[in-house]
């Protein structure tokens, strides 16, 4: 090999050095930048409060309801279905607001990443496989309780689910026995093989 070609070559591993050099560096910058996201995700929650104020729900960031408070006076200014429907819709809120949050924290580490097809020739596409932070679908609305009854009956009904005993607990089921059950099967547990 002559000197001119060897310099060429020597030429041509350094500049391709340098671009890996640079290549693992941009990665490996990209990879902290990923793990503390996820490390901020892992840790987004949600607050919520009804607009009465009769119940408040908190989220984690899996969009799981992981605390739920009534306020004292609860049962008294509402009634359980009423309650049942504030305990929903807060936590879909929560859970739409963490997804929100998450999408925050992530898109800026996914936007304007190459896809694998995009790199090399022929290779498949990895955007399927990589998580999409699509803006969630708001929950249905419920309707006032005072569009269904007027207050006297939404009382009256609070009333009776106070002061109305819950039924009684089933009997017990008493197992039926035989007579072949008083004896030991033959089995490894007596020693007979």
């Amino acid at each position: 090999m002559s000197g001119d070609d060897r310099a060429r070559l020597e030429a041509r591993n350094a500049a391709m050095k340098e671009q890996v050099n640079s290549l693992m560096d941009t990665f490996n910058r990209q990879a902290g930048m990923l793990r503390d996201a996820q490390t901020a995700a892992a840790q987004t929650t949600a607050s919520l409060t009804s607009k009465d104020g009769l119940v408040r729900a908190a989220v984690d960031s899996g969009g799981v309801l992981t605390q739920l408070e009534f306020a004292p006076s609860a049962f008294e200014r509402s009634t359980p279905e009423a309650l049942a429907r504030s305990v929903l819709h807060l936590a879909r809120e929560g859970a739409s607001q963490v997804k929100r949050q998450v999408n925050d924290l992530m898109s800026p580490l996914t936007e304007g990443l190459p896809d694998l097809s995009d790199l090399v020739e022929g290779a498949p596409s990895l955007s399927a496989l990589l998580p999409r932070f699509d803006a969630p679908v708001p929950p249905p609305v419920t309707p006032d309780e005072d569009s269904f009854e007027d207050r006297s009956a939404l009382a009256h009904r609070a009333e009776q689910a106070r002061t109305t005993p819950p039924p009684p607990p089933p009997p017990a089921a008493r197992p039926r026995r035989t007579s072949d059950e008083d004896e030991l099967p033959d089995s490894w547990l007596k020693g007979s093989y």
